[in-house]
């Protein structure tokens, strides 16, 4: 997450004013969220897990569809440009420059929309991600980069470049790359296990990781993707049931959120 400054006229513009109270909110904090060129990654789980972490927590189905509704009503308002570069899908802060000024810029590490592969997320043969997608774990002006996604590049495995099990955004859940043939052998064969779906293993390896960060540790304590795989590490929140009074017992509760919000059950008040 970086420092950004909102100008007084934000207030007053009328293509804001249109928006709900919560969109505008949403879109400022996507200023944040994006790098020094007005690019980030256009997942929801991201974005959620940045901007809304304890809304999140508190209920994961509805803050997802929050998220989606708003991501939808800035594109619909011209005030983000969503598009796809090589199978992974991003999003612009249109007019960035007039929105913000970076004295000292970061390298570019996203596409902007005017690459000459870029598509347009509404001309996509397959509809963009909703609510049910999971979470995951700068210099800015005036000097502040957290840790992020730093690194990641576009997959040159072509193999992997349509993605139909979602092991791209299992990969994005690390910073920390190793072994990616291996992990991508241990995810396939994961998926082979009952009860176990994409939605699982990307929502508790992302937690895992964020664990892993907010404790402090330095990354080489972090498991690579094979190993944690192996472990079936997925299941650790079985483990945690019995302390749930623990930092890692939190997490984990959190990813039995948010599976139940991407397979939710049968619910009285018809929501």
């Amino acid at each position: 997450m970086r420092i950004r400054s909102i100008k007084p006229e934000f207030w007053r513009s009328q293509d804001v004013s249109a928006l709900a109270l919560e969109d505008r909110l949403l879109f400022i904090g996507l200023w944040s969220y994006v790098d020094d060129n007005g690019v980030g990654f256009d997942r929801n789980s991201v974005i959620a897990a940045e901007l809304f972490a304890d809304d999140l927590e508190r209920d994961p189905r509805d803050t997802f569809a929050r998220v989606s509704r708003g991501l939808l009503k800035l594109s619909e308002a011209l005030l983000i440009t969503r598009y796809s570069v090589e199978g992974r899908h991003f999003l612009y802060i249109t007019n960035w420059k007039k929105h913000q000024r970076i004295d000292k810029p970061a390298k570019d590490r996203y596409p902007l929309p005017t690459c000459a592969n870029a598509v347009p997320r509404d001309s996509l043969a397959t509809p963009s991600r909703g609510p049910r997608e999971t979470l995951a774990p700068g210099t800015g002006e005036q000097g502040s980069r957290g840790t992020g996604e730093e690194g990641r590049t576009p997959s040159s495995d072509k193999s992997d470049q349509t993605d139909p099990d979602r092991f791209e955004e299992f990969w994005d859940a690390y910073d920390k790359k190793v072994g990616r043939k291996a992990a991508v052998q241990k995810y396939r064969l994961a998926l082979r296990k009952p009860g176990v779906t994409p939605d699982l293993l990307i929502a508790a390896a992302t937690s895992y990781v964020a664990y892993v960060k907010s404790e402090g540790k330095h990354p080489t304590f972090t498991k690579h993707p094979e190993s944690w795989l192996n472990g079936e590490h997925w299941n650790d929140e079985r483990t945690a049931r019995t302390q749930p009074q623990t930092r890692i017992g939190a997490h984990m509760a959190l990813v039995e959120q948010l599976a139940d919000a991407q397979h939710p059950r049968a619910i009285g008040d018809g929501r």
